[in-house]
């Protein structure tokens, strides 16, 4: 956002507010305590609107270079060809510095840097699929195999997310303006009520109303800031649902009864069912070149902490008899889990099935993950809507308090009145 037009956003918010001191009556040090408050709140918001513009910035540029290095990889299976066929896509800044960088020091050392220069980039941008995306290139380029598949099948993924992403930001716009629109309705009212109070009693002239009224306005104004706050956020990075204590809460699980033990079920079964389509694509990828027990094995390090005990424990079982059955269908077995139920026969039919349908079985749990997928960051972005309904609440709360002081000195003011 350009300087000029910080100016006019944040000269018309301070006209607004003079418009709501004047509505209630405020003297000369309610508008002066207003001002510093709203000076101070705009200083804050203006970082606030700085870093907004920045994560969306960051979110085009990995949007567009996870988007095109598929298609790129698509084309030429090779990281190098990839990434010279996307830097020419941006123009100069971050992304295109850090390609150029990677570009120059493969074509001086190809293999030993190829790791390096990817986490280079991934360092600055921060996102698990991104991380995938380069994981499986590397994978590819070692390996080799068919990959079209499952670069078509991360492109959709990518896709889906994109849209997500889109959708959800729509959200937070939308509920921002509504926090707005609850601020100015709430002082509305408040206004309203002072002047159909009879004009020989003056609420303005009483100091706990002028007081009331300049914490009011304060608070609404600090509503304003956290809402602008909640909407600037890191866009690509995905937070973690998990806790440490979740091992311990399993465990407990696993050996009492009670009610204690149906609320950690509640609350882990909730986690699970998030983390399990991450893990699932996770183990797809491993899939094109280990067999489900070695991919089992390798991804262990990287299972989400909700996951990993039932993990261990699936482990010992395939240990102790590994073309059994048993340890896929007791995996997560009491926590009335459908979807990773049905997912883990699939892994079984996989780990036991021929070349023949390998890879259709594959692109099906591939294609089921992404439901999963789907279906878990939804809920996810559901769930951190929930602050804007508090934000949206909070003016009617800080209204009320005002009403009700303003009502108290009132009936005080008419009662001593009357008595004299």
């Amino acid at each position: 956002m350009k300087k000029n037009e910080r100016f006019i956003i944040y000269g018309g918010c301070y006209g607004l507010l003079l418009l709501a001191a004047f509505l209630l009556q405020l003297k000369w040090q309610g508008y002066f305590c207003c001002s510093i408050v709203f000076v101070f709140i705009m200083w804050r918001l203006d970082k606030v609107m700085k870093e907004e513009s920045r994560q969306k910035i960051r979110l085009r540029e990995a949007e567009l270079y996870m988007e095109q290095m598929l298609y790129a990889f698509l084309q030429n299976p090779k990281i190098l060809s990839a990434l010279e066929t996307v830097c020419v896509l941006f123009e100069p800044g971050v992304m295109r510095k850090q390609l150029e960088t990677a570009i120059f020091h493969l074509r001086k050392e190809y293999d030993s840097n190829m790791k390096e220069e990817l986490d280079a980039i991934e360092q600055q941008y921060e996102n698990r699929r991104m991380k995938e995306i380069h994981g499986y290139f590397l994978m590819v380029e070692q390996y080799g195999g068919a990959y079209e598949t499952t670069v078509e099948l991360l492109l959709d993924d990518l896709q889906q997310w994109m849209e997500r992403v889109r959708l959800h930001q729509q959200d937070c716009r939308k509920y921002r303006r509504n926090i707005f629109l609850a601020v100015g309705l709430s002082v509305l009212v408040c206004a309203v009520t002072n002047h159909l109070l009879p004009k020989d009693i003056s609420l303005s002239d009483i100091v706990i109303c002028q007081i009331a009224s300049v914490i009011f306005l304060s608070l609404d104004m600090f509503i304003c800031y956290r809402a602008a706050k909640r909407t600037c956020r890191d866009w690509l990075r995905e937070r973690e649902s998990y806790g440490e204590k979740d091992e311990k809460k399993y465990r407990y699980v696993q050996t009492h009864k009670g009610l204690r033990s149906v609320l950690y079920r509640k609350s882990l079964r909730k986690k699970m069912e998030r983390e399990f389509p991450q893990w699932l694509m996770d183990i797809s990828l491993l899939l094109q070149t280990e067999n489900v027990q070695v991919a089992l094995y390798r991804i262990r390090p990287q299972t989400p902490e909700v996951l990993k005990p039932a993990i261990d424990d699936m482990l010992e079982e395939l240990s102790q008899n590994p073309e059994s059955i048993e340890p896929y269908l007791n995996f997560l077995k009491g926590y009335d889990l459908p979807d990773v139920h049905s997912a883990m026969r699939m892994l079984y039919a996989l780990s036991n099935g021929g070349y023949g349908n390998s890879e259709k079985q594959l692109r099906q749990i591939l294609k089921r993950n992404q439901e999963l997928l789907d279906k878990a960051e939804k809920e996810r972005n559901q769930d951190s809507l929930a602050g804007f309904y508090a934000l949206f609440l909070a003016p009617a709360l800080t209204g009320a308090g005002k009403m009700m002081i303003d009502m108290t000195a009132f009936l005080v003011v008419f009662l001593t009145s009357v008595h004299r």
